[in-house]
């Protein structure tokens, strides 16, 4: 998948989707995986993360409505790919139809945690 492609999936994905977008936008790296997994424990997976990240603090885009909508897609098989960004605070977890056709859903998650568990204390 190119990136053009992927800015125009991001149109109407949300919050997330559109701060995914404005990553792209800007240069953000980006991997969609080739192979479709099975979509019906993702939903699960993710409403455990979404829990374990507000315990933690962490901030986050769309979490909880990309676990409404992972539990509602009704598909067999999805897509995963993420959106990486020096500029955005945020990493993006995105989650496509079996044909890459369309985002099911986007989050993003902060990369306060990932920074503060390199920095020392002084």
């Amino acid at each position: 998948m190119d990136r053009e492609t992927l800015v125009q999936l991001l149109d109407n994905a949300g919050e997330a989707g559109r701060a995914c977008r404005r990553a792209l936008m800007a240069g953000a790296s980006f991997e969609i995986w080739p192979d479709p997994i099975e979509a019906f424990p993702l939903a699960k997976i993710y409403q455990r993360r979404a829990r374990l990240t507000r315990r933690m603090g962490i901030p986050s885009l769309g979490f909880d409505e990309a676990v409404t909508q992972l539990g509602a897609c009704g598909l067999q098989h999805l897509i995963l790919g993420i959106v990486k960004s020096t500029e955005s605070d945020y990493r993006f977890q995105l989650f496509l139809s079996p044909d890459a056709l369309r985002v099911v859903a986007c989050l993003g998650v902060s990369k306060q945690r990932e920074r503060s568990a390199h920095t020392t204390p002084d």
